[in-house]
């Protein structure tokens, strides 16, 4: 997706979610979700850049900025944000993994102009 297509409205919903970038809260309809920052670091990673492919070593360098940190971190945060988001529950599906490579957020995202 090129940069100009790239949701820039603070406010981004998918599916029953609304996440509120600048306030750092994942709301689930009006209740904010309990997400540790690192998760919620991916999920932003994530949902800017949905339908692409997010490697592992962008998604490193932005949630774990100049430290060194071995995949399975990674792996434990992504595993953490899928949990909240009910993801694979109900046929929900919003984080998938591509192998070697790294993550991609699968679920539309529409931006939120309030």
């Amino acid at each position: 997706m090129a940069d100009a297509a790239r949701p820039t409205a603070q406010i981004l919903a998918f599916g029953p979610f609304r996440l509120l970038r600048a306030q750092r809260v994942l709301l689930e309809g009006d209740t904010p979700l309990r997400l540790g920052s690192r998760a919620l670091d991916i999920l932003i990673a994530l949902v800017e850049r949905p339908g692409e492919v997010v490697s592992k070593e962008d998604l490193f360098a932005r949630v774990w900025p100049s430290t060194f940190v071995v995949e399975a971190n990674l792996k434990v945060h992504v595993g953490a944000l899928r949990k909240a988001l009910g993801d694979g529950q109900s046929g929900a599906r919003y984080v998938t993994n591509v192998p070697g490579r790294g993550y991609r957020f699968v679920a539309p995202v529409t931006p939120v102009h309030e």
